[in-house]
């Protein structure tokens, strides 16, 4: 996809929606349509009070400051960004066939994702081009966060290992203790170090900015951690897929584990919100929920507006609004903020 506007006005209007301050930017943009510029639908309310906005085969979502959600293609080859209005923009990757996984909002502003197959971190920069760095070796990148360092760190689930990469693309690997562990989502901690599942491994790692790694073993075997996001508390979150559990992990390596209420939900992706609760994703067919979790322990779930969605990614926006992938049934779902 091509945006033609001036080089001063792209650069001002991306870093708006990246969630940087940057001056008036000039007239809203009215860039909407698909790769094949056939208009997108309006979004169709449902009876539950969530939106809907068509999106194929969505992944992994990140929430920039603005309000602004950036979302994968994970069955489909784009990128693309989402605002409450439903306004959706789509960025063509360079390799139809790299299946897109995580996405952050970089420390230079732009948009970084990872390929599920492939073996590259992007780079998607403020003129919508992107840049791609190949790994030392083919790999499965699955997911990505910002370090305390400045750098982009990511999880490699079937290498075993856990990588660095610079904003200027150099990439330092540092392999994974247990074997087979199939590292998964990976977050900033509030103890300067990085924090991420491994769902083989049935641990919770830890990673300085050095490298050094530390693991701690869950309770209950087959646990198969996959989500984990830093909570509100100070303490790390996560989901066990397969134990049906969300689990709270302090800084000093102590796990509280809460059951489901729905059995076989298969929790999947967390992320924090404004009011120090955690919402989840339940990825089973037949669980299809999107949950809350207050930092008490209690959750809270509410069916997805579509059935059967397949949902995936989650994220949480600013104004609370609560955004989900629904990757089977190609839709984005939004989730309007709690009132107050």
């Amino acid at each position: 996809m091509t945006l033609r506007r001036s080089s001063a006005w792209l650069t001002a209007a991306w870093l708006a929606l990246a969630g940087c301050s940057v001056g008036p930017t000039g007239a809203r943009p009215k860039a909407t349509p698909s790769p094949s510029g056939v208009p997108r639908p309006s979004p169709s309310p449902s009876p539950s009070g969530y939106l809907e906005f068509p999106a194929a085969g969505p992944g992994d979502l990140a929430a920039a400051s603005t309000g602004t959600v950036w979302f994968t293609g994970r069955e489909a080859n784009y990128v693309g960004r989402i605002n409450a209005s439903g306004e959706r923009v789509l960025f063509t990757t360079p390799d139809p066939a790299a299946r897109r996984g995580g996405v952050v909002v970089g420390p230079d502003g732009a948009i970084w994702f990872s390929e599920l197959v492939g073996g590259r971190i992007g780079r998607l920069d403020p003129h919508g081009g992107f840049t791609m760095f190949p790994l030392p070796r083919p790999a499965s990148v699955a997911n990505l966060a910002v370090g305390p360092d400045g750098n982009l760190w990511f999880c490699e689930s079937e290498t075993n290992l856990v990588g660095r990469i610079t904003p200027a693309g150099a990439v330092t690997e540092f392999p994974v203790p247990t074997r087979a562990a199939d590292t998964r989502y990976i977050a900033n901690g509030p103890d300067g170090a990085l924090w991420f599942a491994e769902h083989g491994g049935n641990r919770i790692g830890r990673v300085t900015t050095a490298g050094q790694i530390t693991e701690y073993p869950l309770p209950a075997a087959g646990s198969g951690p996959v989500g984990i996001a830093l909570g509100g508390d100070g303490n790390l979150w996560f989901t066990e897929r397969d134990g049906n559990r969300v689990g709270r992990i302090t800084p000093a390596g102590e796990v509280v584990e809460y059951p489901l209420p729905t059995a076989a939900g298969a929790p999947y992706a967390i992320a924090a919100a404004p009011d120090g609760s955690l919402w989840f994703t339940e990825s089973a067919p037949d669980a299809n929920r999107v949950a809350r979790i207050a930092a008490t322990g209690e959750i809270t779930e509410y069916g997805a507006p579509s059935p059967g969605a397949g949902l995936a990614g989650v994220a949480v926006a600013p104004d609370g609004a609560v955004w989900f992938a629904e990757s089977a049934a190609g839709q984005i779902a939004r989730l309007a903020p709690p009132p107050g």
